[in-house]
């Protein structure tokens, strides 16, 4: 688990969207689906 993919989690969290997220976090949608898919592997979710 890396602190990056606890900022997406919690950015996610309050934008309920995975575009509007990752413009914030400026990075691509893509990349913020992928880092979110790992951290649910990780966790068992």
């Amino acid at each position: 688990m890396e602190l990056n993919q606890l900022r997406y989690l919690v950015t996610l969290s309050k934008t309920l969207n995975f575009s509007k997220a990752a413009e914030e976090l400026y990075i691509s949608q893509p990349s913020l689906s992928q880092q979110i898919r790992r951290l649910e592997e990780e966790l068992g979710v």
